[in-house]
């Protein structure tokens, strides 16, 4: 194909016309210069040297960086397929009990297209086996790892991980305490909205005793490094703030707040992405490259709060329970599959995350009511009693039985994620009326045609 510079009258040869592109000029110009400014800085506080120590892959620090104003049109793996997942780890770090055990574990999955993420909170007691150590607690993998090859913890963290939840989770990222607590002491701290005011009587110091009640107001809370990491960190708050999925929603909060506030910040402020280096350098890893953090940033500023959901694999006597295992020397709790149940069971489980994570945040109440008198009508229900908790099998309370099964929803259109969950996965009756003689917030009766 011809160019618009090649088209000429007929007859007439003429050479293309020299077109000159000032802007174009004064761009590379401006690269070049920023490119040569950042070198002299970087070489002036030793952090030209100190990137690779951030950074899991080791490469040039000049070619890392000209990837960062090239990259940006690059995608990340699985961006096509609609689902971005990476695994955010945190732990003690130098001067705490277990250093390397990451006591945070969560796997986030971002969808591009519409602009949601679910943070999967894995409890640190869940038992996996790891290559080199038997069966051991999940947190425990990232520590065994760089026990046996520095810088090799978030890759063993991942596989573990990936044989949990069967997906496929290409990034992580490490970080400190020490590091969070710099990194949010950076941005000017977060502010965060405390849904219910609790304490926490055990929350533990640096010397292996304990602090002070740490206590959290209903309210917005304007929070430093140190009082962000209690909120995100605490074990044992009263008022339901001890459980594993509460600690999960508030780690979710200190996430979104923090990813909003690095989003606002001026990334070609040479000074900033100086000391965030400088802070990062011994207290935080990744295996992300900065144009791959960048994209991150992109994507991640068309996610709305509201749209970052929260799930957990806390026991639920169903999919996953505790336990404790002994032998002659010790006893242990620790949070595994329940009993008849395998990791497909649970790879099944998270394959839907996000509609699974929509109805627990919702937290609506089921009542099945079985007209028929026979247990295995309630076999097509199986999807329905592992994916929604909050359901319960009840006496039926009327005296004829229903040929067909009807849904009501008591809610009045409260729930709009578990009606339509409820309305497209199971083929059943839509009421036009509230069911009067139950509290629930949706009642199923089974009728002849669940037989």
């Amino acid at each position: 194909m011809r160019s618009f510079d090649a088209i000429s009258t007929p007859g007439v040869r003429r050479l293309p016309p020299q077109i000159k592109h000032p802007r174009r000029k004064l761009r590379f110009f401006l690269l070049l210069l920023l490119i040569l400014f950042v070198a002299a800085t970087w070489g002036t506080t030793k952090l030209l040297s100190k990137t690779n120590q951030i950074f899991s892959r080791q490469e040039n620090p000049f070619v890392r960086f000209g990837k960062l104003l090239i990259g940006g049109d690059k995608q990340l793996a699985g961006e096509d397929e609609g689902r971005v997942n990476i695994l955010l780890l945190g732990m003690g770090g130098e001067g705490h009990d277990g250093p390397l055990l990451t006591d945070t574990i969560i796997a986030a999955q971002i969808d591009p297209e519409s602009q949601e993420a679910v943070l999967l909170s894995i409890p640190r007691d869940f038992i996996v086996g790891l290559p080199s150590a038997g069966f051991r607690k999940i947190n425990s993998a990232y520590a065994f790892a760089e026990q046996a090859g520095s810088g090799t913890g978030g890759e063993a963290t991942i596989k573990a991980v990936e044989k949990l939840t069967g997906w496929e989770i290409p990034y992580f990222a490490v970080v400190d305490f020490k590091g969070f607590v710099k990194a949010v002491d950076h941005v000017g701290g977060l502010d965060v909205y405390v849904e219910r005011s609790f304490t926490d009587s055990t929350y533990p110091d640096e010397t292996y005793g304990y602090l002070p009640e740490v206590s959290f107001k209903e309210g917005f809370d304007h929070m430093d490094g140190k009082r962000a990491l209690q909120f995100a960190r605490s074990r044992h708050g009263s008022s339901g703030e001890g459980s594993d999925f509460a600690r999960s929603e508030r780690q979710k909060k200190i996430i979104s707040a923090f990813a909003q506030k690095v989003i606002k910040l001026n990334l070609i402020d040479l000074k900033k992405i100086s000391n965030l280096l400088n802070d990062f350098t011994d207290h935080f890893r990744t295996n992300l490259e900065p144009y791959e953090m960048k994209r991150l940033a992109e994507i991640g500023k068309g996610i709305k709060s509201e749209k970052i959901y929260s799930f957990s694999l806390e026991p639920d006597g169903n999919l996953i329970c505790q336990g404790i295992i002994e032998d002659y020397t010790a006893r242990a709790y620790v949070i595994q599959p329940c009993e008849g149940i395998t990791y497909q069971d649970v790879h099944e489980h998270l394959e839907n995350i996000f509609t699974a994570a929509k109805l627990k945040k919702e937290n609506a109440t089921i009542e099945i009511q079985n007209s028929t008198g026979n247990a295995y009508a309630l076999d097509g229900l199986g999807q329905l009693l592992k994916v929604v908790p909050n359901t319960k099998v009840t006496t039926f309370k009327s005296r004829v039985p229903y040929e067909r099964t009807i849904l009501y929803d008591n809610s009045g259109g409260k729930f709009p994620n578990m009606a339509d969950y409820l309305k497209n996965s199971f083929n059943f009756n839509i009421a036009d009326v509230p069911y009067t003689n139950s509290t629930a917030d949706f009642v199923i009766i089974l009728g002849k045609d669940a037989l």
